[in-house]
């Protein structure tokens, strides 16, 4: 058994590579240019990649007059893309390097919290070391004093001294992407509704996927601005049918 996608992808800017998402690297890669195909438009019509092939490899189909000429391309082809773990989703992990006594403690850490995040972005606190009280406890932020230090109201007056280590996990609040509906886009997580406040985000939830699994398209294959190709990709799998 396969599995196999198909779609089209148009080329955003001419001679410059470009990802294509499938959800999985192919076994088998082919690509026509329906721009020029149903155009008769010389130029690169078809483009093949097999997964046994060299990283940025492809066969390509190209009409110059006459009849195409196959070629192959080690350079600018089709390569494999996964999307390291750390890239896959925004992350919402703030390192702490100092905790105060006080009131409303004061936490150390390099953050991206506004004015926008005071009375309505919560925090969770693990790992810290010496002031081992506030592991677990959440607190509200109360002010975003510098690019690096904040307070929530926990009351850490009575708590042992802040030692090293820990991190202020963003729970909820604007922090640091908002959830809103409508159109996808980098700030607004697809499959919510409109209505959405975009102070939603909630159990630390990557807000979207930023990561891809596919393969990059070269600029031996995306030529020319605009042009439409149209793909399938195949994976072999192990699993077969009685």
């Amino acid at each position: 058994m396969a599995i196999i996608k198909k779609g089209t992808l148009t080329v955003a800017t001419g001679g410059a590579a470009q990802n294509l998402a499938l959800g999985f690297v192919p076994s088998y890669l082919r690509l026509e240019n329906k721009t020029k195909i149903v155009a008769n438009t010389n130029g690169v019509q078809i483009a093949e990649w097999y997964n046994d092939m060299v990283n940025a490899s492809a066969y390509l189909w190209t009409t110059t007059t006459g009849a195409p000429v196959i070629s192959y391309t080690s350079t600018n082809g089709v390569t494999p893309l996964i999307t390291a773990d750390a890239s896959l989703y925004a992350a919402t992990n703030l390192t702490i390097t100092g905790i105060s006594k006080a009131a409303n403690a004061s936490i150390t850490a390099t953050h991206a919290f506004t004015s926008a995040d005071i009375g309505v972005t919560t925090v969770s606190f693990h790992g810290v070391q010496g002031m081992t009280q506030i592991n677990t406890l959440s607190g509200v932020i109360q002010s975003v004093t510098s690019t690096t230090s904040f307070t929530v109201n926990i009351n850490s007056t009575g708590f042992t001294t802040y030692t090293s280590g820990g991190i202020a996990n963003v729970v909820t609040g604007n922090y640091p992407y908002p959830l809103q509906g409508g159109t996808p886009s980098a700030t607004n997580a697809p499959g919510f509704p409109p209505s959405q406040a975009a102070t939603s985000q909630v159990l630390n939830a990557a807000l979207y996927n930023q990561g891809i699994i596919g393969v990059t398209l070269g600029s031996a294959i995306m030529v020319t601005t605009s042009d439409v190709w149209q793909y399938i990709a195949m994976l072999d799998t192990d699993v077969t049918s009685a």
